[in-house]
């Protein structure tokens, strides 16, 4: 077939312009976000005596983990 290539290019777009045209029936099931809170203070002590407080960590990515030990 000639055109077999075009095949998956052509199901693709016919199924973005499929779902395109269902987003406005449901633009008003939408809900808005609000913004989340700010974190609240905290200051953590190790295990070897050291400490690290939220002032330590602004403005920084950061990833706290907890985890349990049963």
């Amino acid at each position: 077939m000639r055109y077999s290539a075009l095949r998956p290019a052509l199901l693709l777009a016919a199924g973005m312009l499929l779902t395109a045209a269902t987003l406005p029936a449901h633009a008003d099931s939408l809900q808005q976000l609000t913004p989340p809170a700010p974190m609240p203070s905290f200051k953590l002590n190790g295990l070897n005596g050291s400490s690290a407080s939220d002032a330590d960590l602004r403005n920084k990515v950061t990833v706290i983990r907890f985890w349990a030990s049963w």
